[in-house]
């Protein structure tokens, strides 16, 4: 079994059914698809989560969701060496949305690994909740998270 990260307030973090980015989209989905987005390790899930809200207003009910993935379902490779060259920009080009949406709606496989914009050479993990394997994918343990005080300053 694989294990991915994922931050969020606590109330939703056993929450594996997309529901944030299918309302708000992200780089790799528009709005109306939904998708589980996580990261191959903790620290890479914290700066992820830090690009991503406004450092004065940082929930303080954090939670960690460590989630199991069966092995089978995470590729070995990444798209990297297909992507534009302008993918790491923010705001992301369309074209990453519509990459990730395709896939999604496809449900071609139950992950894709991405590289994080954020960190060269690390990856996040997609999840396809829409996927007919999705319910393979299960948070084994959810923890208080604090982000230390000195990376909000």
């Amino acid at each position: 079994m694989t294990l991915v990260y994922r931050i969020a307030k606590t109330e939703h973090i056993s929450d594996l059914t997309g529901i944030g980015a299918k309302l708000y989209g992200g780089r790799w989905n528009h709005r109306g698809t939904p998708m589980v987005y996580t990261s191959e390790t903790r620290s890479l899930a914290t700066i992820e989560f830090l690009v991503h809200v406004s450092l004065p207003y940082v929930p303080t009910e954090l939670s960690i969701a460590t989630i199991e993935v069966p092995d089978e379902f995470i590729p070995e490779e990444s798209l990297s060496s297909s992507l534009p060259g302008n993918w790491r920009t923010s705001p992301p080009p369309l074209e990453l949305a519509d990459f990730g949406t395709e896939w999604a709606r496809s449900k071609a496989s139950l992950t894709l690994r991405v590289p994080s914009a954020v960190v060269t050479r690390e990856y996040n993990i997609l999840i396809n909740p829409l996927h007919h394997d999705a319910g393979r994918v299960v948070v084994v343990e959810a923890e208080v998270y604090r982000i230390d005080e000195r990376l909000l300053t």
